[in-house]
């Protein structure tokens, strides 16, 4: 039978328009416990998307779709279900109100890939942009879109490299709960061959996971125009309770590298990562920036070290094509790319 935890406290909030508020981020937070930003969004070009416009923008992206399976040993316990089309998606599977059973969820569609024009439209938080990962890790995937109907969910885990991430949401209220890195009375129930949990963050069962009530968890509703982040190898499971749309990245900054070597290439899963010897010699070059540098949102552009989308396409295009060389399930996104690298260069 289900039962609660001990404690669950509320995700503390921080006004991003505060003067202090990047210097209380970095004090308080930063690769400690997570925190919603309020009014961090109020600029940002992408707080205009509709499903509509988000179909319109982006007709042949394909978004990787799965299915909550409890049973499921893979990521998340959740079983791939394959692929649809962002707009098929959008308009078949949001139901508004209802709630269908079996509903798929929509996870890491990679926007420089599936539909590079929604990189003109984010931003990267001030709070974020001190990001190696964009700078000096050519195989990432961030930012992602992450699009769920209502009652769609995930199970309990931590993200790839146990990287801290940031969410952004635009649409829908998304619930999560969130636990503390290290919390022992979680940690002996860890499962490293899928990085996350068995038991139920939102219904847990005691009897099943003796001791897991103790756990101190961390609950928060995401609305649209908040921002979350959510520290390093913090388990996390979220579910929908409306149809949500968001925009996801993992990061890894200077401020967080000596945690990133200790904590997680410390460990077996990771040890042998890219992410934990051959990319590491680039981020020791790397020195924190300024905070009084920090003080405004950039673009995505700007972060990964382009002057523009130009500048990008001249790049991200060729790379693109000796990958797809490669692999061939990469070929269906040379086309995607090339028209809107076309459209730029005129």
């Amino acid at each position: 039978p289900a039962v609660e935890f001990r404690q669950v406290l509320p995700v503390p909030k921080l006004d991003a328009r505060r003067p202090e508020a990047l210097s209380a981020f970095f004090e308080r937070f930063h690769g400690r416990q997570p925190v919603v930003f309020q009014g961090a969004m109020e600029r940002w070009p992408a707080r205009n998307w509709t499903l509509e416009t988000l179909a319109e923008l982006c007709p042949d992206a394909q978004l990787p779709v799965y299915r909550y399976d409890p049973s499921s040993s893979s990521w998340a316990h959740l079983a791939d279900a394959g692929q649809k089309l962002l707009p098929e998606y959008l308009q078949q599977d949001f139901h508004g109100a209802s709630e269908k059973p079996g509903s798929l969820y929509g996870l890491e569609m990679t926007l420089r890939m599936e539909c590079p024009r929604l990189l003109e439209d984010l931003r990267i938080s001030r709070f974020f942009s001190d990001d190696m990962l964009l700078r000096h890790y050519p195989s990432n995937s961030w930012p992602t879109l992450i699009a769920g109907p209502k009652g769609t969910r995930s199970g309990l885990h931590r993200d790839t490299h146990d990287l801290p991430f940031w969410m952004a949401m635009f649409r829908g209220r998304k619930r999560l709960r969130i636990f503390a890195p290290e919390d022992p009375a979680i940690d002996s129930f860890f499962l490293p061959d899928r990085n996350g949990f068995a038991f139920d963050a939102f219904r847990p069962d005691g009897w099943a996971f003796p001791g897991i009530t103790a756990a101190t968890v961390y609950e928060h509703v995401l609305l649209p125009g908040e921002l979350l982040y959510i520290p390093s190898a913090a388990p996390h499971g979220a579910e929908n309770l409306e149809d949500a749309v968001a925009v996801s990245a993992n990061f890894l900054d200077p401020r967080g590298l000596e945690l990133h070597k200790t904590r997680t290439c410390s460990k077996a899963l990771w040890r042998d990562s890219k992410l934990c010897w051959f990319h590491v010699n680039d981020f020791e070059k790397e020195r924190p920036s300024p905070m009084e540098k920090m003080q405004e949102d950039r673009t995505y552009f700007e972060v990964a070290g382009f002057n523009g989308p130009r500048a990008w396409c001249d790049d991200f295009q060729p790379r693109l094509a000796e990958k797809a060389a490669k692999r061939a399930e990469l070929a269906r996104r040379i086309p995607i790319v090339e028209r809107y690298c076309a459209s730029k260069s005129m």
